[in-house]
């Protein structure tokens, strides 16, 4: 399959010619652009495209792919989403969003590489991406079965997956909202979260009048300013983001699903691969930031209390940075190096 790195997509095959590749399904955050990741990809695939002391003869063959989530596509020449996304989604529309198109890629695979062969597949999910990818994990399992590939293995940065709210950005979001005299009434108060189906309206509205009334090179000046000179791709893909018709609303509408959504741990033994009742188990790994103001430190804690590899106990391999990396590693120059590369490929 011949590559492909648009605004809305990126497909690309490394190592050796090969009918048996191991495809990457990339899952994005929240706002749901895959061009903030085109660099954070390449330059995956360029680590999985290096000759290997292990690989003696010819390097495993990776096909790496990953999408905008549904509402952020961008149209190329009208930076607007495409018809079919006009309603916006909440997090379960982008589960089975993101599974739809896991199965249709890998149902052209099987066609072509022959029947009955049965393909493996490792997720990697950023932020609530990690959260999709989780439960797209939890569904393949119980369909198994009857699919024509194995998820294998899976790798979580920055994973929003239990109690987001809790977390310092959750918290200003499902804080007390206050409006003039609003504010005051016994019968119940406001949050952002309740409001927030208009409040995406509105602020979708603005921004779509902000990136009309300005200049393209005005805007960029302006996005440059308020994001920190950002690197180009980022700059790209957040000018896009503003000028497109839904991308803001679909944005906004998605954080509030998610407040209401990602509580409690949902997944079972076996999908944390801390079981071996149901082969195969997915091999996961986390890697958790340091101060991540969408992970409560207490949260990251329990989590790797709880599920990760503890005194011989199987379970995910759980990493947490001390470098100080961003959450949103994606718009930063550095491109996430300090990334165990090699976790992905140990999942085969």
């Amino acid at each position: 399959m011949a590559s492909e790195i648009t605004p809305n997509t990126f497909l690309t095959t490394t190592g050796s010619p090969s009918d048996q590749k191991t495809t990457i399904f990339f899952i994005s955050g929240n706002p749901g652009l895959i061009g903030y990741y085109h660099p954070f990809l390449s330059l995956l695939a360029k680590h999985l495209d290096e000759p290997k002391e292990e690989y003696l003869t010819s390097l495993p063959s990776f096909q790496i792919y990953g999408c905008s989530l549904s509402g952020f596509e961008i149209d190329e020449l009208h930076s607007s989403p495409s018809p079919n996304n006009a309603v916006d989604l909440d997090l379960e529309g982008q589960i089975c969003f993101a599974q739809g198109k896991l199965a249709t890629l890998m149902g052209d695979e099987s066609n072509g590489n022959g029947k009955g062969t049965r393909q493996k597949v490792i997720l990697i999910g950023h932020s609530v991406g990690a959260y999709i990818a989780m439960e797209i994990l939890r569904r393949h399992r119980e369909t198994s079965p009857e699919s024509t590939f194995d998820i294998v293995g899976g790798a979580m940065l920055f994973p929003t997956v239990k109690d987001i709210a809790a977390s310092p950005s959750g918290q200003k979001l499902t804080m007390p909202f206050f409006f003039g005299f609003a504010a005051n009434l016994a019968s119940g108060v406001q949050t952002l979260l309740s409001i927030i189906p208009r409040l995406a309206v509105v602020v979708s509205f603005f921004a779509r009048l902000l990136t009309f009334l300005l200049p393209a090179s005005l805007l960029r000046s302006v996005v440059r300013l308020v994001m920190g000179d950002p690197p180009v791709h980022a700059l790209d893909a957040t000018c896009a983001f503003l000028k497109s018709r839904g991308g803001v609303r679909q944005a906004l509408h998605m954080a509030a699903d998610e407040m209401r959504t990602i509580t409690s741990d949902k997944w079972s033994d076996d999908v944390w691969g801390a079981a071996s009742a149901r082969e195969p188990i997915a091999k996961l790994f986390f890697y958790f930031g340091r101060n991540d103001h969408w992970v409560a430190d207490q949260t990251r804690d329990e989590i790797v209390a709880v599920r990760g590899q503890k005194g011989g106990r199987a379970g995910p391999t759980m990493v947490v940075c001390e470098e100080g990396l961003p959450h949103a590693f994606c718009l930063s120059e550095w491109l996430f190096i300090d990334f165990h590369y090699d976790s992905v490929a140990d999942s085969t």
